[in-house]
């Protein structure tokens, strides 16, 4: 509560109602609720295109950039709602490596779902995203065990982070360019 009266001074074009991902993101019983939050959130708030996917051998999001210029994006998404913060265990750390793999090779003899279809042809530059209500552990070492096994770079985004950055975007002080330069294997700055 005192936390989300912080967050609420802070927001500056961004709507209250998105204080409610503070409690989903925290309540393993509202994880899926969190999943569709948290991407309505990315997508109608930030600009960012994309789906919420969610559902077995499917990342739970992807979201992309799509400008007029060639520094176009896309994010694998996965969100986690933790009572007590995610520690992103070698299980799901093995899991985002699978997705990675599955978006480099598109292969639907290995994965009949072809998720990767949500991303549009023309992105060359992929990154992946845990988000949770908070993270514990060495964050940094772990995203980059990902990252020295697939050569993609990625971010952990606790949700307030989430809010004030796309309130950040919302007003225009932060770009979608800027937000990618923000992922570095380590929780997101900002």
């Amino acid at each position: 509560s005192k936390e989300k009266d912080e967050v609420r001074k802070q927001l500056k074009t961004l709507s209250q109602d998105y204080l409610s991902l503070m409690d989903l993101a925290f309540d393993p019983k509202q994880n899926q609720l969190f999943e569709i939050k948290a991407m309505d959130l990315f997508l109608n708030e930030c600009g960012f295109y994309g789906r919420h996917l969610g559902g077995a051998n499917k990342p739970d999001g992807v979201l992309y950039t799509d400008e007029t210029d060639d520094e176009n994006y896309g994010i694998i998404v996965d969100m986690k709602a933790y009572s007590g913060g995610y520690n992103l265990p070698i299980g799901q750390q093995d899991e985002m490596k699978r997705y990675i793999s599955n978006n480099q090779k598109r292969d639907e003899k290995i994965n009949p779902t072809k998720w990767w279809s949500e991303f549009p042809d023309y992105l060359k530059n992929y990154y992946f995203m845990f988000v949770s209500g908070t993270f514990k552990g060495d964050m940094a070492e772990k995203l980059n065990k990902i990252y020295l096994e697939t050569k993609v770079s990625g971010t952990a985004m606790p949700i307030v982070t989430a809010l004030l950055v796309a309130d950040k975007i919302k007003s225009k002080e932060l770009t979608l360019q800027d937000f990618e330069k923000g992922i570095r294997n380590t929780e997101y700055r900002g």
